[in-house]
């Protein structure tokens, strides 16, 4: 079958005001808000932009408030890209989720976030004949799971490879309440906090005969390639032979960390799509891309106004 898109992305699409602050209050403390923005977010919904303006051809499955503000700014954002937006989904009866982000001076931030009709997306309106129109699939952070479980077992049963960012409203979910899930992954992309919290590591610090030995549990149910973001660190990836770290780019000054993440899948989205290569040096280089991506996002106001052209990346990474 012609496969017309290269990925579609499948979870929430939210829009975020965001407040830049001082410093982040203490109990019972109040901050004064300087600057306050509306910018459309959600994580799969960021990945899915990053990947249009990369020049992929990309598609997003989510679902939104009929015909509300919120949900009429992301349409029209995402259609400052070549996003096919024609898979959303929509509800008359919930609005379209926000999420309130403050960040402060240092660029740390916290997120309060509420999905509305985000997560009321039905894996009823999760059909095969949209599913199989993709190379690949890729899944974040909705805490309605049925949906992703539907998607994943489709595009694994027509030899699609997925893959899962799944955030801390899945991994908070628990190991064996998510394990369906995990089993049909292809690709797993985790932050350091979401490994320490999925095995209940209390140890901040991942030793790698740590990493290694809880790698084996999820190469055990099915998934090929871990990939754990650490920050200021970079990332790690691993396969059941071998693992490496991979450095990120040098940063002058972090703005804001808010869809970094995002930006490091839709780098690693990126590469993979080349040639859907599962060799681990073709990972390792999809993972210089994400770093990169993640690298100048993070240079930015916002999880989308740092996303380099392509041609930057070509350039940049000869020399990374």
């Amino acid at each position: 079958m012609v496969k017309n898109l290269d990925v579609i992305c499948i979870g929430a699409a939210l829009v975020d005001i965001v407040a830049k602050i001082e410093r982040h209050p203490i109990e019972d403390d109040e901050v004064f808000v300087p600057n306050l923005q509306i910018l459309s977010g959600g994580a799969a919904a960021n990945t899915a932009f990053a990947c249009a303006l990369l020049g992929l051809k990309v598609a997003f499955i989510g679902k939104l408030g009929y015909d509300d503000e919120f949900g009429n700014k992301i349409i029209n954002d995402f259609k400052d890209t070549s996003l096919d937006t024609t898979l959303i989904k929509y509800s008359k009866k919930d609005g379209t989720g926000f999420a309130y982000v403050a960040i402060d001076k240092n660029g740390e931030r916290r997120i309060y976030a509420y999905s509305g009709a985000a997560n009321t997306l039905s894996p009823n309106e999760i059909a095969s004949k949209e599913i199989v129109q993709t190379k690949l699939i890729f899944l974040s952070n909705l805490k309605n799971l049925e949906p992703l479980k539907k998607a994943a077992k489709i595009a694994k049963d027509n030899m699609i490879p997925i893959i899962l960012n799944p955030g801390m409203l899945i991994i908070e979910q628990g190991f064996e309440n998510i394990k369906e899930l995990l089993g049909n992954t292809d690709i797993l992309i985790i932050s350091k906090r979401e490994f320490l919290y999925l095995f209940q590591l209390d140890d901040d610090k991942l030793i790698n005969y740590v990493i290694k030995e809880k790698a084996k549990k999820l190469f055990k149910i099915g998934i090929k390639v871990i990939i754990i973001t650490m920050g200021k660190e970079g990332a790690i990836v691993i396969n059941s032979e071998k693992s490496e770290s991979i450095k990120p780019i040098k940063v002058a000054k972090v703005i804001d960390t808010t869809g970094a993440g995002d930006a490091f899948s839709a780098g690693f989205i990126y590469g993979f799509i080349r040639n859907l290569s599962f060799k681990f040096e073709d990972l390792k280089y999809n993972v210089k891309i994400g770093n990169f991506i993640a690298g100048k996002c993070i240079q930015k106001l916002g999880a989308r106004n740092g996303i380099p052209t392509f041609h930057e990346i070509d350039l940049t990474l000869s020399n990374y």
